[in-house]
């Protein structure tokens, strides 16, 4: 048996490091090892006793020419039958190679995973799609065994990839709403303001977002939108979005403004995506409000306590639904004392453990309280939320939308 074993020293061999680019296949590979199909099976099954993490191997002709896979499973199981060792003395490797579909080494990993991975429909894989195997396909490697790749070893590594970029996109987006939204000016001529917002994802990363400038010429814009869906896809438009407030000149207007975010989204995602939002241009020294509600709605004014939603004449389409937009933009006279909320509908959709939804009546008695006490509506707020969905029980109900508001309040 130990001399067997010692004479099988070289049964086992492993393939070359090569280069891997960034997007490879060979990325998500673990599995190396390759046998010569006249190598004999129980010399094989030997070394593979030492070798217990390799599920299969590939098999190469005389030549180096792959030919397929030897399962570590079905060699064993052979080997356990009676007479089992008798028989592999006799046998090749030939006789027990599995035929596997074969890749570019360096082949994009997502390509690869269209014809792998469950679900690839018409372009899948011949057979079972548990493995494949990894061939060079230039000099020096051309033709090449490089790798065994595993399925699931695939799965597992795009699952990383997805949550790493899931992290890297909830930092970013972290970033864009750093703080809380807070500030607050006071002018000679009177024109107080302050401003409260907030913002908390369902997954991570969301598609709520809310944004807050002050303009050179002393007035304020202010802006909550929320994109169609939830995750990566609507981060990507969030950050769209963020960088062309950023960068946009406010003296073209709030027209201007949602024509050019609206033809962005429209080109870019071509009426897959849509947004809605409001944005807001606040003028302290006349107390003076223009408003672009893009088929958001959800803006309740409180006066002297009394709360009564804003709305215009005309309702305007979402952003990103059809090229030929045509926003109306409205004025508000505002008055010391006014608070304007606006908010996600996350909000007031969010179920308790019965399925009864939070709802209009208790977000506008949450931030009622908060404006009566001069207390962060935040905290009134998520405590309302928290109680609703039995934040504090066993069977709580988690967050099942993004949810945001922003509050201005005029002094």
């Amino acid at each position: 048996m130990n001399a067997e074993r010692k004479q099988s020293a070289t049964m086992l061999e492993k393939s070359a490091t090569v280069r891997m680019y960034s997007s490879s296949a060979l990325h998500a590979a673990r599995f190396y090892h390759f046998v010569r199909a006249d190598s004999q099976l129980l010399r094989v099954a030997d070394e593979l006793q030492g070798e217990i993490a390799l599920p299969a191997v590939a098999v190469v002709d005389e030549e180096g020419r792959v030919l397929g896979i030897l399962r570590r499973d079905r060699l064993f199981a052979l080997l356990g039958k009676p007479f089992g060792r008798e028989v592999l003395r006799r046998s090749l490797v030939a006789e027990l190679v599995e035929e596997v579909p074969t890749f570019d080494a360096h082949a994009d990993l997502f390509s690869v995973a269209e014809r792998m991975l469950p679900g690839a429909g018409a372009a899948a894989i011949r057979g079972d799609g548990e493995y494949c195997i990894l061939l060079g396909e230039a000099p020096p490697e051309g033709g090449r065994f490089l790798a065994l790749l595993a399925s699931q070893d695939l799965a597992n590594y795009l699952s990383r990839m997805t949550q790493e970029d899931i992290e890297l996109a909830g930092r970013l987006q972290e970033r864009l709403l750093a703080g809380e939204g807070l500030a607050s000016e006071s002018n000679e001529d009177g024109g107080a303001w302050r401003t409260e917002a907030w913002s908390r994802p369902a997954k991570g990363v969301g598609g709520d977002f809310y944004f807050t400038k002050r303009l050179d010429d002393g007035r304020l814009f202010l802006a909550l939108c929320d994109v169609s869906g939830k995750g990566v896809a609507a981060s990507l438009i969030v950050s769209m979005v963020w960088g062309m407030l950023r960068m946009f000149d406010f003296r073209r207007g709030l027209r201007e403004l949602a024509l050019g975010l609206n033809e962005s989204i429209v080109v870019t995602f071509h009426m897959e995506k849509y947004m809605t939002g409001v944005f807001l241009i606040y003028d302290p020294a006349k107390r003076r409000l223009l408003c672009a509600d893009m088929g958001h709605s959800h803006i309740v004014i409180f006066r002297a306590g009394i709360p009564r939603s804003l709305k215009g004449p005309r309702g305007n389409l979402p952003i990103g639904v059809d090229i030929e937009l045509d926003p109306a933009i409205y004025p508000y006279r505002l008055e010391a004392g006014d608070c304007l909320l606006i908010y996600s509908d996350g909000l007031i959709e969010q179920e308790d453990a019965k399925g009864s939804e939070f709802g209009e009546r208790r977000l506008i008695a949450a931030a009622a309280s908060a404006i009566a006490r001069g207390a962060r509506l935040r905290e009134t707020l998520l405590a309302a939320l928290d109680a609703h969905r039995g934040a504090a029980g066993p069977s709580a109900i988690p967050q099942q939308d993004d949810m945001s508001f922003l509050l201005l309040s005029i002094h």
